[in-house]
């Protein structure tokens, strides 16, 4: 049995079973994705071995995920695992809907960043991080204050750049959710074998749209105070390559248009790195901070629109 589920703009038809993620209705075109459950030809011979069990094998990206199976990324319109014996739903969901999901969304020629993003006056926000960078927390403050999250560690951003909406949801680790001052009881574990818990995010309002790209911040520490310093040139470049989730199969054809997409991002959204200090709880001041700037880059904008404005005439 299969289920449907919507999810970066994309119909998805899963065997297997989706319980975290909403439901969707039937289209008459069909699915975007479909995900099956059954055998994986290994890599052949002439095949790419990257690190972390990735590998790409002409069309196919792969995924070899010790004690839960293996996932194969096809043309960017199907996954199939080949679960190992004992692997559970639970597990195989969550490297499904990671590594398995953002590559094949590479697949379909987008722009895959490792962040999460939410909506400022109507427009897009990306916050980027290493794992374990405090992402998600910060997100987590953002739908505190009444940001809408559009989407939470992975981010795929499209070839006009807009930010595309994922599932409704943000992965907090039980510290997090301490600080927060958000309850785990009643929320259902990421996996069973640590304490990081699928936090569920209001989307009464109906399905998210895309929203363009305005700002992206790239959390960091270091030894001094908190400041936010913009990114230019050829830093911009890298941060986005060191940034972009599973950038390990970037290779080819993907490298191409990474770096074409890349270009046309950074040609419209202001990118700067967030500096923390280190040791120190600074989400809800990096969140300030990044609210800050976000006023004021948007404050100069309108002032350098408003000559052009004031000097406009009408025809008669």
């Amino acid at each position: 049995m299969t289920s449907l589920h919507s999810g970066y703009g994309l119909l998805i038809d899963s065997e297997l079973p989706l319980p975290d993620l909403a439901p969707a209705p039937a289209a008459p075109s069909g699915p975007d994705v479909v995900v099956r459950l059954g055998p994986v030809a290994p890599p052949s011979a002439a095949a790419v071995a990257l690190p972390r069990g990735l590998w790409v094998d002409d069309e196919r990206i792969g995924i070899d995920v010790p004690g839960v199976g293996r996932y194969a990324c096809e043309h960017g319109d199907r996954i199939t695992i080949a679960p190992d014996p004992g692997a559970t739903d639970a597990r195989l969901r969550l490297f499904l809907l990671g590594s398995a999901l953002g590559a094949l969304l590479a697949q379909r020629g987008l722009l895959v960043l490792h962040g999460n993003a939410f909506v400022v006056d109507g427009g897009c926000a990306i916050v980027l991080g290493h794992s374990g960078a405090g992402k998600s927390t910060l997100a987590a403050e953002m739908h505190r204050r009444g940001h809408v999250v559009l989407s939470d560690d992975v981010v795929p951003v499209d070839a006009t750049g807009r930010a595309l909406p994922g599932w409704p949801r943000i992965k907090l680790w039980q510290d997090a959710l301490d600080r927060l001052g958000v309850p785990s009881d009643g929320l259902d574990r990421v996996d069973s074998s640590f304490a990081k818990f699928h936090v569920p995010l209001d989307r009464a309002a109906g399905p998210l749209a895309p929203v363009p790209v305005r700002w992206i911040y790239v959390l960091d520490r270091h030894d001094g105070p908190l400041r936010v310093v913009p990114v230019t040139g050829a830093a911009a470049f890298t941060s986005l390559h060191e940034h972009s989730y599973r950038n390990e199969i970037l290779v080819g054809a993907l490298r191409r248009t990474h770096l074409a997409h890349s270009a046309a991002l950074v040609a419209t959204a202001r990118l700067a790195r967030v500096e923390r200090p280190r040791d120190t709880d600074s989400v809800a001041s990096s969140a300030d901070a990044i609210l800050a700037d976000i006023r004021h880059v948007s404050d100069r904008e309108e002032q350098q629109h408003a000559p052009s404005r004031a000097n406009r005439t009408v025809d008669a």
